[in-house]
């Protein structure tokens, strides 16, 4: 938006589900926010600690308790809705003493992104092309074939959804 100052405008070119999509009445869609912490969750090894997710989204802006002018308060937007939606799934690290606190993604995450999707999206907020992000971009190959092999599976056995269905629900 302002190159002088480095301020950015994510507009989403998701399509998300008209009913429970994450989305308050009164605010503008939320999609943005929540793939940025996708792509945050996948760049930590697929988990990240409260700590390393804050850590990430202060350097963008994003602050837990202080009010974001499109979002409200993100910290109640991550850590309530996203998880109340099953976009986030927030659990105690195993053995923490004293007990700390991860996200990863949620069931509906992987219903309806791929870490290609989310790669994508990171690549383009910081101007490149997921392959310049080997390390990620091989994991998200691998699970693209996952998706695909069991896709195949799935139509093999005469379980698959309708085209319509699967392509509606391919995307978050």
């Amino acid at each position: 938006v302002d190159p002088s100052s480095h301020s950015y405008a994510l507009i989403s070119k998701m399509v998300l589900p008209s009913d429970a999509s994450p989305r308050d009445e009164f605010r503008m869609p939320t999609s943005g926010l929540l793939m940025t912490v996708l792509g945050a969750i996948f760049m930590k090894g697929n988990r990240a600690t409260e700590e390393e997710l804050w850590k990430f989204l202060n350097a963008l802006g994003y602050h837990a308790g202080r009010r974001h002018l499109i979002f409200g308060d993100p910290g109640r937007l991550i850590s309530k809705d996203f998880v109340k939606q099953k976009y986030l799934t927030y659990r105690q690290v195993p053995g923490s003493d004293p007990p700390r606190y991860e996200f990863l993604w949620g069931p509906r995450a992987h219903a309806e992104t791929s870490k290609m999707k989310v790669l994508e999206f990171l690549a383009k907020i910081i101007g490149t092309v997921p392959s310049a992000l080997p390390d990620l971009y091989e994991e998200a190959l691998k699970d693209e074939e996952e998706r695909a092999a069991a896709r195949a599976a799935a139509v093999a056995e005469g379980r698959a959804p309708s085209k319509a269905k699967a392509r509606s629900s391919s995307h978050m």
